[in-house]
């Protein structure tokens, strides 16, 4: 990617921005129209309003934009005089957030973040919200919106045309006031709104039955997989190895269904759960503290296994296959990197993904040792081994 499709150029400034982890052949940018047509409205309709709150930030070209145009040197004709406050459920969006700052000269203290899992804070006069992949997700945050902030506060939410669901105004009026579908520009578009004067409760969590098991599943919003447990990972539950004495890592854990059989099947294992979704680690806790209290497991919210020091013997991996609404197979491949530099001597990583993906070829080029364990019409499970 170019310099220049690395500049963004908003009402306030200018940016460089990268989407995390960086890439170096990196097909996506860390913009796009709907953060623009945030920026703008914002400038033309409420240009003096602080402090804000902005929620699923995907790079941080919002927040940082922001942060920028607070700095009095900024100029006079940038001058918002605010402060910013950020909030989403992804680690990646956050980690983007950190390393573009950094890129931009912004020191970490002047951003301030909260998990989609913790409470808002509340104070903010305007909030900007790209609307998520998962509508359960935006449910969840307009909720919170509505109990951490008092009534009558203005909302901009934006998203790309392609990805906006047809009933985006209906979700919007359930929980704010006054909900209205702006024009279109940059391929995007804007919706208004305002907090409602009564405090909206939350949307309660999925749950899931196994009954083969007996387990209840909590699946907290935004979480894959919430009405029924997909049909990959049935597959997957079936072929779990037994007989580990040592450490497991469920990665990418969701709900945490794989890790928990894994416990399951291995009375004296050590187990991993790691995910990018601080909700679905508060899935992950809440379903085995429940169904195993006794047991030894150690969380990890992160962009898979960085951060970790842990090697292990046995990693369980459902890659993704999109990034954001993006189908992309960069986020397996770091995943297969990742569990190869975690893996101790020895050790296997079992991967189960759907048979069109190519996923044997992609182990290959990172494992001397691949095989397959079993497959059906739609999936196959691999090992892989150093």
């Amino acid at each position: 990617m170019s310099l220049a499709d690395r500049t963004f150029v908003h009402p306030f400034g200018s940016l460089q921005l990268r989407r995390w982890p960086r890439l170096s052949d990196d097909p996506l940018r860390g913009w796009d129209g709907a953060d623009r047509y945030l920026l703008e409205v914002l400038a033309e309709e409420l240009p003096q309003v602080a402090p804000l709150l902005v929620l699923n930030d995907q790079s941080g070209a919002l927040t940082l934009a922001l942060v920028n145009a607070a700095d009095v040197d900024a100029g006079p004709a940038n001058q918002l005089g605010c402060q910013v406050y950020a909030s989403g459920d992804s680690f990646v969006a956050y980690a983007a957030l950190l390393a573009n700052a950094k890129d931009n000269g912004i020191e970490p203290k002047r951003l301030s973040w909260s998990w989609a899992d913790q409470p808002l804070p509340g104070g903010a006069k305007a909030v900007l919200l790209r609307v998520p992949k998962e509508l359960s997700l935006l449910e969840w945050q307009l909720a919170a919106l509505s109990q951490a902030l008092p009534a009558g506060v203005p909302l901009l939410i934006a998203g790309m045309d392609k990805h906006l669901p047809r009933n985006l105004v209906e979700v919007l009026g359930r929980y704010l006031d006054a909900p209205s579908a702006g024009l279109g520009r940059h391929k995007s578009r804007i919706f208004r709104a305002r907090i409602a004067a009564q405090e909206k409760a939350p949307p309660p969590p999925s749950w899931l039955t196994l009954p083969e098991q007996g387990w209840q599943l909590r699946v907290d919003a935004g979480v894959f997989s919430r009405q029924q447990l997909d049909i990959g990972a049935r597959f997957f539950l079936e072929h779990i190895p037994q007989g580990i004495d040592g450490d497991i890592c469920d990665l990418g854990c969701g709900n945490g269904v794989i890790g928990m059989m894994a416990l399951q099947q291995n009375p004296s294992a050590r187990l991993y759960c790691c995910d990018e979704s601080a909700l679905a680690l508060a899935s992950t806790r809440d379903n085995i503290a429940r169904t195993f209290p006794d047991r030894l497991v150690q969380f990890h919210l992160g962009n898979g296994l960085d951060g970790l020091d842990q090697q292990f013997d046995l990693v369980l991996l459902n890659p993704p296959f999109h990034r954001g609404h993006a189908l992309d197979d960069s986020v397996a491949r770091m995943l297969f990197r990742h569990a190869r530099r975690h893996l101790k001597p020895g050790g296997v990583v079992r991967v189960i993904g759907n048979s069109h993906l190519g996923y044997g070829a992609l182990l290959k080029d990172q494992f001397g040792k691949v095989s397959q364990v079993a497959r059906n019409a739609k999936f196959i499970i691999y090992d892989a081994g150093l």
